[in-house]
């Protein structure tokens, strides 16, 4: 098994429900050990980033190879050249919109690579965030040795664990609130064994996003990851996630979980999955990964963002985006 087959045990991680806020970061850092560590260790926190202007950051964790000793002469370095240190995260308006990415490969981010020196004389950092429009986010990431670039096919495993941590901590945030209520239960065989009237009709897609879920765990997709994470979506249907379950006798069922993405504020001539994929594309994120996110194909997501953008009185997809940031500022603005 390559390394990246770590990659399943971090998926599986995001949606831990039964963990605390810190315990689940610091559940993440060790998941995340073997895939990221390049011998200095791995960093992970949470982040409320509501007011996009002063982010804060919440629970904290690192690894054990990760010296704490390191952070404070890195924030001093950073302050010093007038950028925003803690409880701020650093950098946050370069990498906002980037579901992963090297800092080196970044230009905005390359004033930041002489500080890493303050880390474990590190002269890089790779990292994964997940960010959606609830403005709650999760950073994740390592800093490492040199330069090397990271290649195209591990930064697209990457992009759908971020877009599973970002699924995972909306499961997490529900469930805070009350214990998630299933929309299905389904064998591990994808047969429907209770539903409500609303997934008799999902039935087929069902079926196979649990026969995916299923099948993505074993030993024999933990050698071919790139095909297991094409298969398992954060969602189905841009509606529900699967999570495991357990009966009293032990009898293993897949729930079908309510667990749609937050939307920006409403547009009553946007329909609700035109919303979605607007709000995905306000988030800077790319056609091919807001299928993913959404459990949609391409070619569906490109129709919805073209009523949208017609909706919106637009003609490009640019300024679309730019009418939809003003409807947004707006009604913040509004309360």
């Amino acid at each position: 098994m390559t390394k990246e087959g770590a990659l399943l045990d971090c998926l599986a991680a995001s949606y831990r429900l039964d963990l605390d806020g810190p315990e689940y970061v610091r559940h993440l850092v060790e998941a995340a050990v073997p895939l990221l560590d390049r011998g200095l260790g791995v960093i992970a926190y949470t982040y409320d980033a509501k007011d996009g202007e002063r982010p804060v950051i919440d629970h904290f964790a690192t690894s054990k190879r990760f010296d704490p000793s390191w952070l404070p002469p890195y924030y001093a370095a950073v302050e010093a050249a007038g950028y925003a240190g803690p409880p701020y995260p650093t950098g946050f308006e370069t990498w906002r919109h980037m579901m992963c990415g090297q800092a080196s490969a970044v230009a905005k981010m390359r004033p930041y690579l002489p500080f890493f020196a303050h880390i474990g004389r590190s002269r890089d950092t790779f990292a994964v965030n997940a960010l959606d429009a609830s403005g709650q986010g999760l950073w994740l990431g390592a800093p490492l040795p040199s330069t090397t670039k990271v290649s195209a096919a591990r930064i697209t495993l990457f992009t759908r664990f971020s877009a599973h941590l970002a699924s995972g901590l909306r499961l997490r945030r529900s469930a805070q609130r009350s214990k998630p209520k299933a929309s299905a239960v389904l064998s591990p065989t994808g047969a429907l064994l209770d539903g409500n009237d609303g997934v008799v009709e999902s039935r087929e897609e069902l079926r196979r996003a649990t026969l995916a879920f299923d099948q993505a765990r074993t030993k024999k997709m933990r050698a071919d990851v790139e095909l297991a994470t094409r298969r398992w979506r954060p969602l189905v249907g841009s509606r529900w996630s699967l999570i495991d379950d357990f009966d009293t006798d032990g009898r293993r069922f897949v729930l079908a979980v309510e667990n749609s993405p937050p939307t920006r504020p409403p547009r009553t001539d946007l329909s609700e999955r035109e919303h979605q994929v607007m709000t995905q594309a306000h988030l800077g994120h790319t056609d091919k990964v807001i299928a993913y996110e959404l459990g949609l194909a391409t070619s569906t997501v490109r129709v919805l963002l073209h009523r949208a953008i017609r909706k919106l009185g637009a003609t490009t997809r640019r300024e679309a985006l730019a009418r939809f940031d003003a409807l947004v500022k707006e009604r913040q603005k509004d309360g």
